[in-house]
């Protein structure tokens, strides 16, 4: 296998995945990111407060591989995921941060295709397929992650198809002079997401405001593209596997408050309180490498 720092690019790539327990989807997550054709530099776990379940997971999968693995992890205080994040962001050394949750598992090639997508002054994200109760029973009892259009129990199932042609034609950038708005949506969400570290930190990362389910990375792409950052979205590249689940309930009120702030907002940087600028002078609750 191919590093991602090797080749004409010369960057190297830290894979950050959210978790919070669900120990069992978390091995098959980070299983299937340790069979990349071009694997990370970095494994950074971000933890949002999940039991000793977790580190078992990751100490048993460190010893099976030379990718470092870091296992970044806070209080269960709530769901803070835009907080975990950022504490895996202030310990990432990679110069190009891929982003996904906890309930997903990956494609062969889906570092690949995310590397291959880098763009300078940009940020990427993919699409998902979706996989029922029924097949996530079976994917955990078998161990067995093939998907593809016919697998029964899944939905969104054409985003299973890799092709780097059909991507040619269903994918689409933006201008990184036209800021995100309620207009102009990018459709990326964080379970398949990747952008420049460095990006990132103009922005002082994810805002740890955000307590709670929902608009936590719209708001970081809208703070994205007001510091002159445009979005690429790719279809057909980069397959990501999302295990359903019902929908969390959320405080839409306060959701659409924060959002409607985050458009009017002239400044993209949230306050050195907060973010990776938060996360850096605290340093760590506890963490293991």
């Amino acid at each position: 296998m191919k590093k991602a720092t090797v080749g004409t690019r010369g960057f190297s790539v830290s894979f950050i995945v959210t978790c919070y327990n669900h120990s069992e989807i978390l091995k098959v997550s980070l299983e299937s990111i340790l069979a990349q054709t071009t694997p990370p530099d970095e494994i950074i776990v971000a933890d949002d407060g999940s039991t000793e379940e977790t580190f078992e997971v990751t100490r048993e999968l460190r010893r099976r591989t030379s990718i470092p693995l870091i296992h970044v992890w806070q209080k269960d205080e709530g769901f803070r995921v835009n907080r975990s994040r950022n504490n895996a962001l202030a310990v990432a050394s990679g110069d190009y941060v891929v982003l996904s949750d906890g309930d997903c598992f990956y494609g062969p090639h889906f570092i690949e295709d995310h590397v291959e997508a880098a763009r300078p002054n940009q940020f990427v994200g993919g699409t998902r397929v979706h996989i029922q109760p029924e097949r996530r029973d079976y994917i955990l009892r078998t161990g067995d992650r093939r998907i593809t259009v016919f697998t029964p129990h899944t939905s969104k199932r054409l985003h299973a198809i890799r092709s780097r042609f059909l991507s040619t034609l269903t994918s689409k950038s933006s201008n990184p002079s036209v800021p995100v708005s309620p207009q102009n949506k990018p459709g990326i969400f964080s379970a398949n997401m990747s952008f420049w570290r460095e990006d990132a930190e103009k922005i002082n990362g994810f805002d740890d405001r955000y307590v709670g389910w929902g608009g936590d990375d719209l708001d970081f792409e809208i703070r994205l593209s007001r510091a002159g950052v445009g979005w690429r979205k790719i279809r057909n590249l980069g397959v990501v596997y999302h295990f359903s689940h019902a929908a969390r309930p959320y405080d839409r009120r306060m959701v659409r408050e924060r959002l409607e702030e985050a458009y009017r907002r002239p400044s993209f940087r949230i306050p050195e309180e907060f973010g990776i600028a938060r996360a850096l002078a605290e340093g760590p609750e506890r963490i293991e490498r």
